[in-house]
């Protein structure tokens, strides 16, 4: 029956102007009249007490009499002189939060500007953080300002309401609770995302700490988001509960407190036992979202339910608002997944175990950028490996763990003592690999590398810093900067190079212990395209990087005394391999057939750029280059010698970019070249389909 009570208090009140001491009188007369009723019901029966409350206290002016209020109290409540009806209390309440969204977005912007510089003070200075902190500060201050200016215009406390109005203000009071409330649901899932992320990075990774800030950074856009919606909900409620009694504001704290020490604790043990449990699957971020989907089912489930408890009216369901705002959050959540760190490879990784081989010793030229690699072997075993093609994803991580599998066997069967990867390591094109992420998963194929114990060299392919990669080309190439010789005894990678184009040019040269040079090896950017928005407008290698080549050519061969040996590695075919093919074909007898095949059907059988570079031009002139490698084509292997030169296309690993690739087996593998003592060399493919 006390529901009653509720109802008569509410009938009392029907007549009179919403306000805020209207709002405390309602919940003083029903707390005075619930008291009255429970003393009359202890000598009457239920219904006969409420008719005895609704006969005593038939007016408000009765009512009030319970809570002591004096005439003039009353006599306000009741007065009807400058009453608000919606259209123009909203039109006070639209002004007020353009100036609320204003603030939130400046706070956020200035907390988002002092986190960024915290996590690249080495890269940004603070003389300019400062000041545009202070600017942004200054902008805050005038609009917070002229805000309280406005409010004060227009006291909440003071205002009354009709009965329009008071709908309106009780809806958007609901409206602000709700998005509070599952703003706070989403802030928690996210800080535990980057807790459980970051200890991942940490405890199963090569992550520095500076790693680490760099990770928070490419989280940044969804953090200023969640921020702004955060801040602007809490402020928009605080102002609208203006109009509240305590009661009101009291029982949504608490019901608030209650949900987020369930959120806490929910994440607290999820992402400990997501942690551990690291240890025991490969797919560990999948769980991650099984356990968000779960945390969100439960919140939706309190939100049809106990939450109505709270509301004053239901809130009428928009499925366009509620579609597109999942569409942007969708979207928002499909970008941060393609960027983040997947570290999902490591767990196999961390089982890879050193490949036998003879550790030859490495040397490191600080002048001009040049490795040298002196051996006591008679025959030094290179192999190339291309189109590794990792995706770094939760999507391609079977894909990513078979590539890497295949490499490590073919790295048991050959026991090389040097690998070159040309190009391609990484695949950071969404639309297949689910991945804008082109730096997680070097950092794990430098990782795998390290743990097998051979050295290797890279150079880039058009795919590895891709335009919609997370780090540039300039990032990139810092990246290996930092996971090269010094720090890992492993990846020779030049901390200086030629001042020409592209990045990844270099020298290194294979000597034996008395000093003889079996073979100078060329490493050339082919760099990616012409034209970005072309997907087969392939770039070529220059003219600059050409002359660079001649010129170390020319000087080692008058240092040593003759013609050098020398091989080129690259990632792009040149047009000469199109142009030998076609003869190979015709049945002319200018070109030597070794092994393979072209298979490539895709847009041409051979993707060279359709730029000419003066690269093989040089070489047959110099004489001293009498093999080029290189990759791209990931279903054309053939090896074949023209005008004097070995052209040999590097056997793919590629189990994910190319449609239906991965049940394509014939063309995985790697490719095996051995320097001899005396100076000439031996091509041999290694097809994972005969050792597997």
């Amino acid at each position: 029956m006390k529901d009653f009570i509720r109802e008569i208090v509410e009938l009392l009140f029907e007549n009179i102007p919403f306000s805020k001491d209207s709002e405390e009188a309602k919940s003083k007369i029903t707390a005075a009249l619930k008291k009255e009723y429970t003393k009359e019901n202890e000598r009457s029966s239920a219904i006969e007490a409420v008719a005895t409350i609704i006969n005593r206290y038939p007016h408000i002016r009765e009512a009030a009499h319970l809570i002591d209020y004096d005439q003039t109290e009353i006599a306000m409540l009741l007065n009807h002189d400058v009453v608000f009806n919606k259209g123009s209390f909203k039109k006070i309440w639209k002004k007020i939060k353009r100036f609320i969204f204003m603030e939130c977005f400046l706070v956020t912007f200035i907390i988002s500007a002092l986190l960024q510089w915290i996590c690249n003070f080495r890269v940004t200075p603070i003389l300019f953080t400062v000041p545009f902190v202070i600017m942004l500060s200054i902008g805050l201050f005038f609009i917070h300002k002229k805000h309280k200016k406005f409010a004060s215009m227009y006291d909440f406390e003071k205002i009354k309401l009709d009965s329009s109005g008071r709908d309106y203000v009780k809806t958007q009071y609901d409206r602000y609770c709700k998005k509070e409330m599952n703003m706070i649901f989403v802030c928690f899932t996210f800080l535990f995302y980057l807790i459980f992320t970051t200890l991942l990075s940490v405890f199963s990774s090569l992550y520095s700490f500076y790693d680490i800030l760099q990770q928070i950074t490419y989280s940044s856009s969804l953090i200023n988001i969640c921020l702004y919606l955060l801040f602007k909900n809490i402020y928009c409620r605080q102002n609208i509960r203006s109009f509240f009694s305590e009661e009101k504001e009291t029982s949504y704290l608490s019901h608030l407190q209650k949900l987020s020490v369930f959120s806490l604790s929910y994440w607290f043990i999820t992402t400990i036992a997501l942690f551990f449990g690291r240890y025991f699957t490969k797919t560990i971020i999948n769980y991650f979202i099984a356990a968000a989907l779960l945390y969100f089912l439960m919140i939706l489930i309190y939100n049809l339910t106990t939450r109505k408890n709270l509301v004053f009216k239901n809130i009428v369901f928009n499925l366009r608002r509620t579609l597109m705002i999942s569409l942007a959050i969708s979207a928002i959540v499909l970008y941060q997944l393609m960027s983040m760190d997947l570290w999902l490879t490591q767990p196999y990784i961390n089982t890879i175990a050193s490949i036998p081989h003879v550790e030859n010793t490495i040397d490191y030229n600080d002048e001009n950028g040049v490795y040298t690699i002196t051996t006591e072997k008679e025959d030094f075993k290179i192999l190339q490996l291309t189109d590794i093609h990792l995706g770094g994803s939760f999507l391609s991580i079977t894909k990513d763990i078979k590539a890497l599998e295949a490499i490590y066997t073919l790295l048991k069967e050959t026991e090389p003592d040097f690998v070159i990867v040309t190009g391609d390591l990484v695949f950071p094109m969404g639309v297949m690999s689910f991945s804008l992420n082109n730096r997680a998963p070097v950092m794990q194929f430098a990782s795998f590398m390290r743990n097998t114990g051979i050295p290797w060299a890279f150079t880039y392919g058009n795919h590895d810093t891709e335009a919609m990669g997370l780090i540039t080309d300039h990032e990139f190439d810092e990246l290996l900067k930092s996971l090269s010789y010094r720090t890992s005894q492993n990846l020779l990678y030049p901390y200086i190079q030629p001042d020409i184009y592209g990045r990844s040019n270099q020298m290194i040269e294979i000597r034996q212990v008395d000093g003889t040079l079996m073979q100078a090896l060329f490493l050339l950017d082919s760099n990616d395209y012409m034209d970005s928005s072309k997907i087969n407008d392939y770039d070529y290698i220059h003219d600059d990087q050409v002359d660079w080549y001649e010129r170390q050519v020319l000087y080692l061969s008058d240092k040593e005394g003759y013609t050098i040996p020398s091989m080129l590695f690259f990632h792009i075919p040149l047009q000469e391999y199109r142009e030998a093919n076609d003869l190979l074909e015709s049945g002319s007898h200018e070109v030597q057939y070794f092994y393979g095949k072209i298979g490539e059907t895709m847009l041409n059988k051979i993707c060279s750029s359709e730029y000419p570079s003066k690269l093989f031009e040089t070489a047959v002139r110099l004489n001293s280059t009498k093999a080029m490698f290189c990759g791209h084509d990931h279903y054309n292997n053939q090896s074949i010698k023209y005008k004097g030169i070995r052209l040999t296309y590097g056997y793919s690993i590629d189990y994910l970019a190319m449609p239906g690739i991965q049940n394509d087996i014939e063309q995985r593998g790697a490719t095996l070249i051995t320097l001899h003592k005396e100076g000439d060399f031996s091509i041999e493919p290694y097809r994972l389909i005969d050792i597997a």
